[in-house]
This record gives C-alpha cells, sequence and structure tokens, in this order.
C-alpha cells in the first residue's frame, strides 16, 4: 500500500475552512493582527499563538481518529492481516498521535521564532490571519494524516538482529 498525500487533500480543505472559521471568532473585532510579538510570552492573539495551539490539539485529535479510520479500512481491505493490526490504544496508537503532535508543535515553534527573529512583529488584517490559521490547518492535516498512516503500515527492523521492534 502506498500512502500518498493526494488522499489526505479533502480533509485538509475540510479542516482548514474549519479552523479557519474558529480562527475568524477569534480575531473578531479586531483591525489588525499580530502575526508575532517581539517577545516569546504575550498574552495577545497572534497568528503564529492560534498556529501553534492548533498543531499539538488538532495533530493528537486528527492522528487519533485517523489511525482508527485507517485500520478499520486496512482490517476490511486485507482481512487476511487483520491479526498483524489490532493496535492498542495505550501501547500503540495515543504514542503515535503524540509523536505526531510534538514533531508538528517543535516545527511550528522554531518556524514562528524564526519569523520573529527575521520579520518581527508584522501586522495583517483579520482576513488574512485568518486564511493563514486554515492554510496552518490544512498542513497541519496532511502531514498527520501521511504520517500516521504509514506509522500504522511500516514496522521498524532491526538489520543487524533481523526481528522486528
Amino acid at each position: 500500500m502506498n500512502i500518498q498525500v493526494k488522499d489526505s487533500l479533502i480533509a485538509g480543505l475540510i479542516n482548514g475552512a474549519i479552523n479557519g472559521y474558529i480562527a475568524s471568532h477569534h480575531f473578531k473585532g479586531m483591525s489588525s493582527v499580530p502575526m508575532s510579538m517581539e517577545m516569546i510570552s504575550n498574552s495577545q492573539v497572534t497568528v503564529w499563538g492560534q498556529a501553534i495551539s492548533l498543531t499539538f490539539g488538532l495533530g493528537i485529535i486528527l492522528s487519533l481518529i485517523t489511525s482508527k479510520l485507517f485500520l478499520r479500512q486496512l482490517k476490511t481491505s486485507h482481512p487476511q492481516h487483520s491479526h498483524e493490526l489490532q493496535r492498542s490504544f495505550w501501547k500503540d496508537l495515543l504514542p503515535i498521535a503524540l509523536m505526531q503532535a510534538g514533531a508538528l508543535f517543535g516545527w511550528f515553534v522554531a518556524l514562528a521564532v524564526i519569523w520573529t527573529k527575521y520579520a518581527g512583529e508584522v501586522l495583517v488584517s483579520p482576513k488574512t490571519a485568518v486564511i493563514l490559521i486554515g492554510v496552518f490547518a490544512f498542513v497541519i492535516t496532511l502531514f498527520v494524516e501521511v504520517r500516521t498512516k504509514k506509522s500504522i503500515i511500516y514496522k521498524k527492523v532491526n538489520l543487524l538482529e533481523q526481528n522486528t521492534i
């Protein structure tokens, strides 16, 4: 089975639209929205702050939903492998979700810090901020779905001992 990004495009568009709509309420009534602030800790709503919050929460939720749906699909399409597709929520699926969310969180924090260092405090319109949050949610969805599916079907193998880990 070949996991492809194009298989997650519709889910990405749906999540982008939903999270853009949710973000529109965060930015409602603001004349402009900062992309980031010059300091790490602040109480103001920013585009990068919303994106970073989105990575962890959306990352975990999407990974868990994707893993459950994907496992159900695999058991139907590949019944001969159903015993190999038995996954424990706590032992297998939650660690995959935490790993995906953690990786995304790290990347988005790094990007926000780099943005702040080189671009500084840039103000955008609320409409632009909503679009950016939608794009971030789209990217998060693609990343999480593809990596979660790959984590489920690929096993790590110890090349020296030829045993699965």
